[in-house]
C-alpha cells in the first residue's frame, strides 16, 4: 500500500508531505457543497428575484412547504385503497421471491428452504423490536401492580 492510499493521522497528508485521499475527499465534499449552494442562489434570484441574504429564508419556506406536501401525499398513499387482487399477491409474491434469490446469487437456489429461511428472516427483523416493546410494556405494567398490591397490604 502506498503512502498516498489513505488518510493518516496528521489529518490526511501522507509521509511524503503531499494531499491524502482524507482531505481530497473533504476538500471534494465542500466544493461540492459550495457549488450547489451557488447554484440555489442563481436560481432563486432568476425565479424569485431574492438577494443572497433573503435566500436562505426562501430557501426555508419552500422546504416547508415541499414538506408539507410531500406530507399530505404520504398520507393519501398509505390510506388509499389498493385494488389487489389473488392474481397480483401471487406475481408479486413470485417476483419477491426471485430478486431474493438473485441477491443471494446461485448457491441459494440450491438450498432447500431457502425462501422460507429469508422470509423468516424478514419478520423477525420486523416483529422484533415490537415484541420486545411490548414485553418491556408489560414487565413495567407488572411491577407497577405489584407495588400498588404490596402498598395496599404494607399500608404504605
Amino acid at each position: 500500500m502506498d503512502a498516498t492510499a489513505g488518510p493518516t493521522a496528521s489529518g490526511g497528508l501522507t509521509a511524503a508531505g503531499g494531499f491524502g485521499t482524507g482531505r481530497l475527499a473533504l476538500a471534494d465534499s465542500r466544493l461540492a457543497f459550495h457549488m450547489v449552494n451557488h447554484l440555489r442562489h442563481l436560481a432563486l434570484r432568476r425565479m424569485f428575484g431574492v438577494s443572497r441574504e433573503q435566500a436562505n429564508l426562501l430557501t426555508f419556506v419552500l422546504a416547508a412547504g415541499a414538506a408539507d406536501a410531500a406530507y399530505l401525499a404520504a398520507r393519501h398513499a398509505v390510506r388509499a385503497p389498493l385494488g389487489l387482487n389473488s392474481s397480483d399477491a401471487a406475481l408479486g409474491g413470485l417476483v419477491l421471491r426471485e430478486s431474493a434469490l438473485g441477491l443471494a446469487g446461485p448457491a441459494s437456489r440450491q438450498a432447500p428452504w431457502f425462501g422460507t429461511l429469508l422470509a423468516f428472516a424478514v419478520l423477525r427483523g420486523v416483529v422484533h423490536p415490537r415484541m420486545r416493546r411490548a414485553v418491556g410494556s408489560a414487565r413495567a405494567t407488572e411491577q407497577r401492580l405489584r407495588k400498588q398490591r404490596i402498598s395496599q397490604y404494607t399500608g404504605g
